[in-house]
């Protein structure tokens, strides 16, 4: 889901919705948060104490990555209105 550019035209409640919309209908045809997260273009996690990576952990990263890409939108729209 690399759709900066295209979630630009949606707000934030929108976008969120979409996003929850599409990961509650990945789990219900079976795809794991890993998955998920590949899909919206997220990093792996780091391993901890190596016991591998949980659901948790990419849910986490998950989070931090759409917050981090809606930061981007925001700093942007706003720059645009300078």
């Amino acid at each position: 889901m690399a759709a900066d550019n295209a979630d630009a035209f949606f707000d934030d409640d929108q976008t969120g919705d979409r996003l929850a919309r599409a990961v509650i209908e990945a789990l219900h045809a079976g795809r794991s948060w890993a998955h998920i997260a590949t899909d919206l273009g997220v990093p792996p996690p780091a391993v901890r104490d190596r016991l591998g990576v949980t659901d948790r952990d990419w849910q986490e990263a998950i989070v931090a990555h759409e917050n981090a890409r809606a930061a981007r939108l925001d700093d942007l729209s706003r720059s645009r209105l300078s």
